[in-house]
């Protein structure tokens, strides 16, 4: 006899065939097992579609291709087919602890009135930059709230089901798509919920790839006018939004290197590579 799953997990694929195993590994682990995945491909270039379908005997898993490669076109595709209470949409490249979707269960029955939720992160290095990373994020949520501008990423967003029929990811945005849904769910009277146990392991690969400083010059310049009200339909500030493939291309940006180099420098590389600045600053000619 088929058992309604309390959870539809949509995960949205592009080129992932790296990262996509090791989430739904993840997901065969956990203790809470009544869920089903709803995997939705953007038609990738890579194995991502056959590495998933190794895993449709470990767990409910179906896998659709769309020819469409758009993170929130694939978002809604997902959510039509699920046949969960909750929807839970999560990105490729999280981890998760394997009592995550048994935390999020209790949480849940905790907070009664909840209609759609997301979690803090917890970056999956321990680093100083990366603890600041995870603060950021964690905090910024709480900001968003206090200012009445509710915020999350589509690394993670839960909603009811009834929530997912009345309100749609937006197609056309560049960027925010998952903020503009957690906002549009609150406008149709959903109350919206930031739980702070259990937390996902969020991946870092972005920030590996662009530089902290990049992103954080990009997350200023977003977030602002997301606060602002602005539409992001014809604007992405440098938010790439290719796949996997784009992970594994080489970086290009001087300033990347450089910023690696400053975060693993001994003390004694950082003070030879400060006198060889000093030095080639000498040979430059002077203003007149």
């Amino acid at each position: 006899m088929f058992k309604k799953p309390f959870f539809s997990i949509v995960i949205p694929t592009l080129d992932e065939e790296k990262y996509l195993p090791l989430l739904l590994g993840d997901l065969v682990q956990q203790t809470l097992t009544n869920f089903e995945v709803i995997h939705v491909d953007g038609n990738s270039n890579d194995h991502t579609v056959k590495a998933a379908s190794q895993f449709k005997r470990r767990f409910p898993l179906r896998i659709k291709v769309s020819k469409k490669q758009n993170v929130a076109n694939q978002r809604n595709a997902g959510a039509q087919l699920a046949r969960g209470e909750w929807v839970i949409f999560m990105d490729a490249d999280n981890r998760l602890p394997n009592y995550f979707l048994q935390g999020i269960k209790y949480q849940l029955e905790k907070n009664p009135q909840t209609g759609v939720f997301t979690t803090w992160v917890k970056t999956n290095q321990q680093t100083s930059l990366s603890k600041t990373i995870d603060s950021a994020i964690n905090f910024g949520y709480e900001l968003y709230h206090i200012v009445g501008k509710e915020a999350a990423i589509g690394a993670l967003i839960g909603a009811k089901k009834t929530a997912t029929r009345k309100v749609k990811f937006n197609e056309k945005q560049k960027i925010f798509e998952d903020s503009l849904f957690v906002k549009d769910c609150v406008a149709a009277g959903y109350h919206f919920k930031i739980f702070h146990e259990p937390r996902y392991l969020f991946s870092l690969r972005r920030f590996e790839k662009e530089g902290s400083l990049k992103m954080a010059r990009i997350a200023a310049a977003s977030q602002l006018n997301y606060i602002l009200g602005k539409s992001f339909e014809h604007h992405n500030y440098g938010y790439v939004m290719e796949g996997g493939k784009y992970y594994d291309r080489p970086s290009r940006s001087p300033f990347i290197n450089l910023q690696r180099f400053i975060q693993k420098a001994s003390k004694k590389q950082l003070t030879r590579a400060k006198q060889l600045l000093k030095s080639l600053g000498e040979l430059l000619p002077e203003e007149t």
